[in-house]
């Protein structure tokens, strides 16, 4: 009974201090699409802003299913491909940002995706086994919540390795309930949290196509810059070619978008043209909001091309 009392305690304190102090503005809104995904689609900080903190965070640790075209697509695709294309267009980006995260903490090649994906919101201990990795004590867990914690802030105060180390102990490894006391922390939340991170080249292609509100006809021609670092020259050569529509990319049709709102109001949306991924939304609501209305009018009006060159070429882009 008192671990349960505890278990409540800690993650009730973790949603009430979640209510940020002021309404949530852009920049707050941008560092959640940041950190918890690959960067925000035309639309989608409108969305977030709507939405809180404790509502998106929860959408992402409680995600929409995938569209059934998408994973289709998924699975014809090489692994490289689909690794990119599911950053790119999955609703689920949470879920792609841990994937990938614990793939290269257990140094995992990238075709351990499949095994380890069903795990990485449930308990660590399942999520290593995915993996093929014995648990070796407290001491290997701890190390690997400390992990987790670096790629999520920079620095991370000994308080919150603490709380969280304790929510980790409380629920044995629960990944919903670290991430949920992780994400709607203060120290997360913080702004001096904004944009401390560099992006590597998968991160960087990934979000830009994202920004630019464009779908993927073709994810071949994007591979050829997924490195890092990324040099300024084939970044800026990636920029134009992206914004001049040199890279198998198809404008986003308006039915092609929908609300990716929390999944206990949502419905698998229909299915978009042939030979295009409509990203990152698949779901619609029962009932579309004024927020998610606007969110698809925007994403049906893709980044003009030197407003996209302005924003991908800005220093700030280069960082999460």
């Amino acid at each position: 009974m008192r671990v349960l009392i505890l278990l409540f305690c800690l993650l009730l304190g973790g949603v009430v201090h979640a209510q940020p102090s002021a309404a949530l503005d852009d920049g707050l809104a941008q560092h959640l699409l940041n950190r918890l995904g690959y960067g925000p689609a035309p639309g989608e900080v409108a969305r977030v802003r709507a939405l809180g903190v404790p509502a998106w965070v929860d959408g992402q640790l409680a995600p929409p299913p995938m569209p059934p075209r998408l994973e289709a697509r998924l699975g014809a695709l090489p692994v490289p491909e689909a690794v990119l294309l599911r950053a790119i267009a999955s609703p689920r980006q949470l879920e792609a940002v841990l994937v990938r995260f614990w793939l290269d903490y257990f140094k995992k090649e990238e075709g351990a995706d499949a095994a380890l994906r069903p795990h990485v919101l449930g308990r660590h201990a399942d999520l290593r086994a995915a993996l093929g990795e014995h648990a070796r004590g407290k001491n290997s867990e701890r190390a690997a919540m400390e992990a987790l914690l670096r790629h999520f802030v920079s620095a991370p105060s000994a308080s919150l390795q603490g709380s969280t180390w304790r929510v980790w102990q409380a629920t044995g490894g629960d990944q919903r309930a670290v991430l949920r006391q992780l994400l709607t922390s203060p120290e997360f939340l913080a702004p001096s949290q904004w944009n401390s991170k560099e992006k590597d080249g998968f991160r960087f292609v990934a979000s830009a196509v994202r920004a630019s509100g464009l779908a993927v006809g073709n994810v071949a021609p994007l591979m050829a810059f997924v490195r890092a670092p990324l040099p300024d020259a084939d970044r800026a050569e990636f920029v134009e070619r992206l914004a001049a529509g040199r890279l198998a990319l198809a404008p986003v049709q308006p039915h092609e978008y929908a609300s990716s709102a929390p999944p206990l109001r949502a419905g698998v949306a229909g299915e978009v043209s042939q030979g295009t991924i409509a990203q990152p939304g698949p779901v619609l609501m029962a009932a579309p909001t004024p927020s998610a209305a606007a969110m698809a009018a925007a994403r049906s009006q893709p980044a003009q091309p030197e407003r996209l060159r302005a924003l991908l070429l800005d220093q700030k882009f280069l960082r999460y």
